[in-house]
């Protein structure tokens, strides 16, 4: 399986915003055939940090994923809010 994991800081004022949208994002991501699970969670220390853990069939559905429609609605929403984005991928070894 192939794993994406993202961190993403919006600014304060959107946080509760982009947490109600981000959930959309995630029931999307989750109608996608090669999306095997897609979580996201909120910082204890900062509501302002959203953490995703996606779970992807193999590399190939994660390049689907990013071409979604719904993917670049996300983008046009939460391009201009995110203030911070660190992604990092890797294959699943346990």
């Amino acid at each position: 399986m192939y794993i994406v994991a993202v961190n993403l800081v919006v600014d304060a004022k959107d946080a509760d915003s982009f947490a109600e949208r981000i959930k959309q994002h995630a029931r999307n991501s989750l109608t996608q055939e090669g999306c095997l699970g897609f979580s996201v969670s909120r910082d204890h220390d900062n509501p302002a940090s959203f953490h995703l853990w996606e779970v992807y069939k193999d590399a190939a559905a994660f390049e689907e994923h990013k071409a979604a429609d719904f993917m670049a609605e996300f983008g046009k929403f939460a391009g201009p809010l995110v203030k911070t984005r660190v992604l990092a991928t890797g294959n699943q070894i346990a």
